[in-house]
């Protein structure tokens, strides 16, 4: 166990937003609020746990799958049922853990950016013919998805989406390397991510995202490992801060 250096709680480098999570728990609980109530600013809540707000914003999240908190994107959180009775460390770590949950998309979001960014200065250099009409067909399917989509979390996007970053992965041909990739942007489909993107997914939304796919494509197309790495960084930097929006 270490201590985080934006939490007073201890914190497991494993499971460290499902921890912060039992501690926001608690915190509700001393707060004594009527069921509907509306809690404290996603701020205050920070400052009283001492945590970042990206890691409190999971944490709310995972609150919230557990049918706990409402969060309400530009109103607040809202109090659902009256805190549980506060349980063993061993006994909530049974009842939730990563596996079910997924990783903390900011961890995630950051491995994808250390990662995917050299994989796009890869793909630059060595991408075949036939792969670069792979990654034109992602965009096309992106676009036709977004012209039909119904509402946030539309998987055709999500799937054009990953089929862009795979195709990327692939021009390296190392099974590994694709693997990983795949892993990573499956967590999106996990319960805390896949609730995130509900959360703050719009039209406008997966229409910036497509222009920054279109960017990383044209600097892979001219051959320009530093605009293509530059590129994904962009994409990947404002992909978690879209995730990170403020609820309220």
């Amino acid at each position: 166990m270490i201590r985080n250096r934006h939490s007073a709680v201890a914190v497991d480098p494993a499971r460290g937003y499902l921890q912060i999570a039992e501690a926001l728990r608690r915190e509700i609980g001393r707060l004594a609020l009527p069921v509907g109530s509306r809690l404290p600013s996603e701020r205050e809540l920070a400052q009283r746990l001492k945590v970042s707000r990206p890691s409190l914003r999971e944490a709310l999240v995972v609150l919230e799958l557990q049918g706990e908190i409402e969060i309400r994107v530009g109103s607040g959180i809202y109090l659902r049922q009256a805190a549980p009775r506060q349980v063993a460390a061993a006994d909530a770590s049974q009842a939730v853990n990563e596996s079910v949950m997924g990783y903390s998309p900011k961890e995630v979001s950051e491995m994808r950016f250390f990662l995917e960014s050299g994989v796009a200065a890869h793909a630059a250099r060595y991408i075949s013919r036939s792969q670069l009409k792979d990654l034109a067909d992602s965009l096309a399917a992106m676009r036709a998805a977004l012209e039909l989509q119904r509402g946030p979390g539309d998987r055709a996007l999500a799937d054009a989406d990953r089929s862009f970053h795979l195709t990327l992965a692939a021009t390296a041909d190392n099974r590994l390397l694709s693997q990983t990739v795949s892993e990573l942007f499956d967590q999106r489909y996990m319960p805390i991510a896949g609730s995130m993107h509900r959360l703050f997914e719009k039209q406008t939304v997966w229409e910036d995202a497509l222009q920054e796919h279109v960017d990383v494509y044209h600097a892979v197309a001219d051959h320009d490992p530093l605009q293509a790495m530059a590129a994904m960084q962009r994409h990947l930097k404002r992909a978690h801060a879209r995730l990170m929006t403020v609820i309220g």
